[in-house]
C-alpha cells in the first residue's frame, strides 16, 4: 500500500490548524498569567481541548472532501 499526499493532507492540514490555534492562544495566556503571577492550569486545558476539537473538525472536515463523503464533510457538528 502506498500512501499518497492527499492520504496525509487531511492530517497534517489538521495538525497544522491545532498548532495555528495554540499559537494563537498562547500569547493572550501568558500575558494574563504573567500579570497576575498566577499559574492555572484549567485554563490551559480548556485551550488545548479546543485545539484538539477544532483539529479533529478540521480533519473530518478534509477527509470528507478527500473521500467525497458528505456527511464528513460537516465535520463534528454535521450542520
Amino acid at each position: 500500500m502506498k500512501i499518497t499526499y492527499t492520504d496525509v493532507s487531511p492530517i497534517i492540514e489538521a495538525i497544522k490548524q491545532g498548532l495555528r490555534i495554540i499559537a494563537v492562544a498562547i500569547v493572550p495566556l501568558l500575558i494574563s498569567q504573567l500579570t497576575n503571577n498566577t499559574f492555572e492550569l484549567r485554563t490551559i486545558l480548556v485551550s488545548g481541548a479546543i485545539a484538539l476539537l477544532m483539529s479533529i473538525d478540521k480533519y473530518l472536515h478534509l477527509e470528507g472532501k478527500v473521500t467525497e463523503n458528505e456527511s464528513l464533510t460537516k465535520g463534528l457538528t454535521r450542520f
